[in-house]
């Protein structure tokens, strides 16, 4: 059978713009070390941004319906901070002067889930980590912990965004824009040819999700150190659904029910889920699912060395719910807990985490938020039999404690998104 052909774009030249701006962008990435360069870039890149929606514009005549959605998308516009910023910086850019760049690096210091502090700081491209974590050890941050160091450039006028993250921003919602011109001619794909750069393509979409590729250029900007020497690195791995391996899984666990509601009500689904794997495996992987509103938008498999980089990832799964615009996230995987003592519970602390404590228990948790505060927690005790088989106990519907302190990061970034208005 003939595949059914490609419709034409019915706005090429707004939508070859948008793949322009896409390649601008990261040849301003790519010059980020280099001052000038990322100035000519960034004074490129800006007033093809505007340049988007007004070649939408000019043919207005022609598109369905333009007076009805059009108006829409210039109502979102004045009132985002990001787009009356792309609208001024062109203005500026070529009537008046260069954008006030600023570079700095603003280091997050974690000592735990609850301790971290933030700052600004200036280092040469070229500082060795001994010599930061000098600097930093001067500037009195104790030796331990980690320190996050976010390379930054921001422009005065906008001093609450680093630029690589506000022209991502523009982007995705200037997508969204072109995105809404192909449906109203009632196609999403046209076509419009892609370019030689492997992600640059003429796929639109049709929410305000930060390009793959953008999420992960932003990520290499940052370096975590271990305060008390060394690098890390993250792991937190993108996992897709393959048909095949789910074809293999069913064959393995039988026909698993995939939840597909939201993320507090899919808390019961993935509990079953988890428990059949962990009774026919005897393990479970730790898996983060991130949600916007009932659709899934993101799936990473989590790999923890110690304490210090569980913490670092779930920093890096902040910076995905931002990128994805999550509103709801569930993490799924095995964990320790323990009783507290009656020390602990008359002081109201824990002295020892169930992970250091010799009579710990094992046990299955699946945990909830959404960015409007609705949660959900099940726990699974584990029980180990003498021949190595494994059995699940009843979920029990318990307080939001496991995952408080893995949900910090993320809650963190939502009031910070809050306050971008995004």
């Amino acid at each position: 059978m003939t595949p059914d052909p490609v419709p034409p774009c019915p706005v090429p030249d707004a939508h070859r713009r948008l793949m322009d701006c896409h390649a601008q962008w990261h040849l301003l990435h790519e010059s980020y070390y280099d001052p000038d360069v990322f100035r000519l870039n960034l004074n490129s890149l800006v007033p093809n941004l505007r340049n988007v929606t007004w070649l939408l514009q000019k043919r207005k005549a022609v598109i369905p319906d333009f007076e009805t959605w059009y108006p829409q998308f210039q109502q979102s516009a004045a009132s985002s901070e990001i787009m009356k910023w792309v609208v001024k910086s062109r203005n500026r850019i070529t009537k008046e002067s260069d954008l006030e760049l600023l570079s700095s690096s603003r280091v997050v210091w974690i000592r735990d889930w609850l301790q971290r502090a933030e700052g600004t700081a200036s280092f040469e491209p070229r500082k060795t980590t001994p010599e930061i974590l000098l600097t930093l050890y001067r500037n009195g941050v104790p030796p331990v912990g980690t320190a996050t160091l976010k390379r930054r450039w921001v422009d005065k006028a906008l001093p609450d965004w680093e630029l690589l993250a506000a022209t991502s921003e523009a982007y995705a919602r200037l997508s969204q824009l072109v995105w809404t011109a192909h449906r109203a001619f009632g196609i999403e794909r046209c076509d419009l040819p892609d370019r030689s750069t492997e992600c640059v393509t003429s796929a639109l979409a049709d929410s305000l999700v930060r390009l793959p590729c953008m999420h992960l250029a932003q990520s290499e900007l940052q370096t975590h150190i271990s305060m008390s020497g060394g690098v890390y690195e993250e792991e937190a791995k993108r996992f897709d659904f393959d048909p095949e391996k789910m074809e293999e899984a069913a064959v393995r666990y039988g026909e698993l029910a995939y939840p597909v509601s939201g993320p507090v009500e899919n808390v019961p689904g993935f509990m079953a889920m988890a428990r059949t794997m962990m009774e026919r495996d005897g393990s479970h992987g730790t898996f983060a699912f991130l949600y916007s509103g009932q659709q899934q938008v993101a799936v990473r498999a989590l790999q923890f060395g110690d304490q210090q980089s569980k913490i670092l990832i779930f920093e890096g799964i902040a910076d995905l719910v931002e990128s994805t615009r999550a509103d709801g996230v569930v993490i799924i995987g095995e964990s320790w807990t323990a009783l507290q003592t009656e020390k602990e519970k008359e002081l109201k602390t824990v002295f020892f985490p169930a992970r250091d404590r010799l009579d710990r228990m094992e046990c299955l948790t699946v945990y909830a938020l959404t960015r409007d505060g609705r949660h959900a927690e099940l726990v699974s005790m584990v029980e180990r039999g003498e021949n190595g088989e494994t059995r699940c106990a009843e979920p029990m519907d318990v307080s939001f404690e496991a995952g408080m302190n893995t949900m910090v990061p993320i809650k963190l970034r939502w009031a910070d998104m809050q306050k971008r208005g995004i």
